[in-house]
């Protein structure tokens, strides 16, 4: 089995990559869709729920994480074959080893921009949160390529954004 994170920041086309490999037949995991990451306090550990406002303290006290425990079930779950975990987490450093192969979708902020402003009420839509976003945008290929992950290109059509991914892997 091949475990794969396709990882990135907020809004280059994560879960929709991941439908367009799930409609093709891959087992495909998103890490908010399915429930596997949850936020946590963190001096405490205590699992919280994201409140509807969320500010600069909030988030420097909280933090999304994937539970290392989580990505070896659904490891053991997989079997044989290629299997996506979907999703941007605050605990990388504690689950990338988990996974085969680390997949990083890359993307202008011009368009980013207008992708996120596009998902109106969503996580990094407007005000605050969206300038945190393109703030993390700015630093997360560079990040994400130095801990190892293979950068592909997410300007483009998801159907080809996912041809990219197997082409990537080298599976397509």
């Amino acid at each position: 089995m091949r475990l794969v994170y396709l990882t990135g920041s907020s809004g280059v086309g994560k879960t929709a990559v991941g439908e367009e490999l799930r409609r093709r037949g891959f087992a495909v995991y998103d890490v908010e869709a399915d429930g596997l990451a949850r936020w946590f306090e963190n001096g405490t550990g205590v699992e919280v729920r994201m409140p509807p406002y969320r500010d600069d303290a909030w988030f420097a006290s909280n933090t999304y994480r994937l539970p290392v425990e989580t990505v070896r079930r659904v490891a053991d779950e997989v079997g044989d074959g290629v299997a996506f975990i979907c999703g941007t987490v605050g605990n990388d450093n504690e689950i990338w080893d988990l996974f085969d192969t680390v997949i990083s979708l890359s993307l202008d902020a011009e368009t980013l921009r207008g992708r996120l402003v596009g998902r109106r009420g969503a996580f990094g839509s407007s005000g605050p949160e969206l300038e945190r976003v393109l703030a993390w945008h700015a630093q997360v290929d560079a990040d994400n390529s130095r801990y190892g992950a293979l950068l592909v290109n997410a300007n483009a059509p998801i159907p080809e954004v996912a041809d990219r991914v197997l082409d990537a892997l080298g599976i397509r």
